[in-house]
């Protein structure tokens, strides 16, 4: 096989990754737990692939290894001490089996917030195609754990007041969720995404990222932090009829924020991505 045969075939593959965690919004309330778990690896493998292509397997999986280790010891700390996030803990069941108290399965899924977080925040800084350095890099950074904490901002208290797949005891200012939750997940996710940016820039992922990507490579990496507002939004669209009227104000809360707060962060790393030179 030849390397643009390769190139076209890996496009193609994204590109049907990236469909699928955009239809992933539409599952219906009560799909199976095995499914749910199953089309929500979608955007992780997504990531994985895309991160590989973009800097380099090597880096891809340090990556990986980070945002798993610093993100299960913040939750672990998390949910022993109540100091980083405020005090909560995760049930058993609704995100799989609990070791110390976390569930590993959902480190999978911050890993692709993360990559998504940080090719917008890469876009938006003009670092896609080139290394961040100094104060540059701390700005992006800085922007990319925003933009992961917008997510939680619009999705948090969906999955912990409506869902209970994680129950804050003593609830919470902002819809059953403390605001210590916010500030907690600014930092942790900081702290990842700088270790990240250190691994960017080591020599081979340089060269990697500075390599010609085929047309539509970047826009994939920044399309992908649209599939999380897109979810939100459609929440009370699909399961709006079977919610109870509290339940259905928290909804459309978060609605106001995906598409007020968290969609116009995204367009602007779209329209950024203009100023790249290279075909995107």
């Amino acid at each position: 096989m030849n390397t643009t045969t390769s190139s076209a075939r890996t496009s193609v593959g994204l590109w049907i990754l990236l469909a699928i965690s955009y239809a992933a919004a539409f599952m219906p309330a009560g799909t199976p737990g095995s499914i749910t778990l199953l089309i929500g690896l979608v955007p992780v493998a997504f990531s994985l692939w895309h991160f590989t292509r973009w800097a380099g397997a090597a880096t891809a999986w340090l990556s990986f290894v980070a945002v798993a280790v610093v993100s299960f010891t913040g939750e672990a700390l998390g949910v022993a001490t109540g100091l980083v996030f405020g005090n909560y803990y995760y049930p058993d069941g609704p995100l799989g089996p609990l070791l110390l108290g976390v569930p590993p399965l959902i480190q999978l899924q911050y890993f692709a917030m993360a990559y998504a977080s940080l090719m917008l925040a890469r876009s938006i800084g003009g670092a896609l195609t080139r290394a961040a350095h100094g104060w540059h890099l701390v700005a992006v950074s800085a922007m990319a754990a925003f933009g992961m904490t917008l997510l939680d901002l619009a999705s948090d208290p969906w999955h912990s007041t409506i869902g209970g797949q994680w129950i804050w005891r003593e609830g919470g200012s902002y819809f059953g969720v403390p605001v210590h939750n916010f500030i907690g997940w600014f930092f942790e996710t900081l702290v990842f995404l700088l270790i990240i940016q250190a691994l960017l820039n080591r020599p081979r992922a340089l060269a990697r990222i500075a390599e010609p990507k085929p047309r539509g490579f970047l826009l994939q990496g920044v399309l992908l932090y649209g599939t999380f507002p897109f979810a939100v939004a459609l929440i009370p669209a699909l399961q709006g009829a079977a919610l109870p009227y509290d339940s259905l104000i928290i909804a459309d809360a978060m609605v106001a924020v995906a598409l007020f707060a968290v969609v116009p962060l995204w367009l602007a790393s779209l329209l950024a991505l203009r100023n790249e030179h290279t075909r995107v």
